[in-house]
């Protein structure tokens, strides 16, 4: 059964609510499209885990199966803690076994070296996988939400989308895991994590996926090449392998 739900914007400085209808199983999973700047439609995912209480989620899985996903970046389990509950659920058991399925272990920690060299592994893993990709954490809110930050704003899109896209999380019981509640209904969180990318510059729409850039290019560690290659990917060129 669909829903409506309120999805907050920015616009001048002004927070607005926006009416959006999704099925009541998409916001039980925090799991929606993302779409918006150049990324190609039915290509990339986010989600909470699917596997929660050594049990598969049942909307993960439909919603999966809806969306053909073929690649998973697990950004929170190790590939030994993976390994002891991937069974519980056979469609994602299935890409596991077919090297479809990322996990990376991270932590909270998005500017530390241990960090970025698994956000580079994870960005290289898009590059030589097929799409659509779904990326996922636990509950799918801040690891999930900056690696997805990072890659919406290579691909150009605007500030008061990535926030509509942070804040719709939110939505349900899903929350933050590092940050306070005051910090859920405005800017604050989303301008952090984007100012990670950016550093001391002055973050606009018009700089934003040159920043992204070169947060790829000096601080993770990819070449010009490979972001170029990331780009293709996100934007639907299935060409590229």
């Amino acid at each position: 059964m669909a829903m409506a739900c309120e999805r907050i914007s920015q616009t001048g400085g002004k927070m607005q609510q926006k009416n959006l209808i999704i099925s009541k199983e998409e916001q039980d999973a925090n799991f929606r499209e993302i779409r918006m700047g150049n990324i190609a439609p039915k290509t990339l995912y986010r989600s909470s885990h699917p596997i929660k209480d050594n049990a598969q989620e049942k909307a993960h899985a439909v919603l999966a199966a809806k969306t053909r996903i073929a690649s998973v970046l697990n950004l929170c389990d190790t590939e030994s803690g993976l390994k002891t509950k991937v069974f519980f659920a056979p469609w994602y058991s299935e890409l596991y076994r077919n090297n479809r399925v990322l996990s990376l272990g991270m932590d909270f920690s998005f500017t530390n070296d241990a960090f970025g060299r698994k956000l580079k592994k994870a960005l290289k893993f898009i590059i030589k996988t097929e799409s659509p990709y779904l990326v996922h954490c636990y509950a799918g809110v801040d690891r999930t939400g900056f690696v997805c930050m990072v890659l919406e704003s290579l691909m150009g899109a605007s500030i008061d989308d990535i926030a509509a896209d942070y804040i719709e999380s939110f939505n349900n019981e899903f929350e933050s895991s590092i940050h306070a509640e005051v910090s859920k209904t405005d800017m604050l969180v989303v301008m952090q994590y984007l100012s990670i990318m950016g550093g001391s510059a002055i973050i606009s729409n018009q700089n934003l996926q040159n920043i992204a850039e070169n947060y790829l290019e000096h601080s993770i560690g990819l070449t010009t090449e490979e972001i170029a290659l990331l780009q293709e990917k996100l934007s639907g060129n299935t060409s590229i392998s």
